[in-house]
This record gives C-alpha cells, sequence and structure tokens, in this order.
C-alpha cells in the first residue's frame, strides 16, 4: 500500500481572468514608476530584523523614506501622497 494517496493533478492552464486582470494593472502601475525619474528602493538592517524603503530619484538622492507597509500600499496603487513625484 502507498504511503500517499493519489490526489487529482487536474489543474487549470493559468491563474483565473480576475486574477490576470489584476496582475495587468500592476504590470501597468510599475511602469509608470519606471517611466518616471523615481525609483523605490528597499533597505534592510538584518541585525534589527527592520526594513524600509526610499524614493529615490535616477541620480540615487532619497527624495522621501517610507516604512514597509508604505511601500508595499505604493506598489499596490493604495497611496496617494505624498507620492505626487511617482504619478
Amino acid at each position: 500500500m502507498p504511503r500517499f494517496l493519489q490526489t487529482s493533478t487536474d489543474l487549470p492552464d493559468g491563474p483565473p481572468p480576475e486574477v490576470l486582470m489584476e496582475i495587468d494593472v500592476a504590470w501597468e502601475r510599475a511602469q509608470e514608476m519606471f517611466a518616471s525619474d523615481v525609483r523605490l528602493h528597499f533597505e534592510v538592517d538584518s541585525q534589527e530584523a527592520h526594513v524600509w524603503a526610499e524614493l529615490r530619484l535616477a541620480d540615487g538622492s532619497v527624495v522621501e523614506r517610507l516604512s514597509a507597509s508604505e511601500a508595499l500600499a505604493l506598489a499596490c496603487g493604495d497611496v496617494s501622497a505624498p507620492l505626487a513625484l511617482v504619478a
């Protein structure tokens, strides 16, 4: 008798349409940011187990420091201020 029972391997060919739509929206949002002079840069302090992000211009100068939560919200399109630079 086998140790594990065989389960169905009938998987869909890809994500459902609503997930594909969300991926498209995220892609467009990312492209808008790449088209601007602003970059989202992450920093990690492994000793303190702390992560944060910085909005930087193309020359590397820091415009704004963001918490990890704020950076995630920005990446998800849930934040508008103080990110007028990105728009």
